[in-house]
């Protein structure tokens, strides 16, 4: 009786580090697909928002001074940098890889 006590206890025993191990492996995985994505899509995307921006930005800025004389409001020109330019370039370059900027 002992020996089939026994037996059962080390078959329990390794059940559960079988059923343990996939799910730390699968948080190491997804951390790498979340890493490899990021680089592979989301960065080259990130490079095209970015020069698009910066194309955008100088006829934006002519459009705001031809704008300039009936409104006088100078706050649009770093309002349109931080919307097309440095959000961005944040976003491509200061940013972790695999990570949002909230981390997650």
């Amino acid at each position: 009786m002992k020996i089939v006590l026994r037996r059962f206890l080390i078959s329990a025993q390794i059940g559960a580090l079988v059923a343990i191990a996939p799910a730390t492996s699968y948080a190491e995985d997804a951390n790498i697909f979340a890493k490899a994505f990021d680089a592979a899509i989301l960065r080259p995307l990130s490079a095209v928002r970015l020069a698009v921006g910066i194309t955008a930005l100088f006829p934006t800025a002519l459009l705001f001074t031809l704008k300039l004389p009936f409104d006088r409001d100078t706050s649009v020109y770093s309002e349109a940098a931080d919307i097309l330019v440095v959000e961005p370039a944040n976003y491509l370059f200061r940013r972790p890889l695999g990570e949002d900027f909230e981390g997650g």
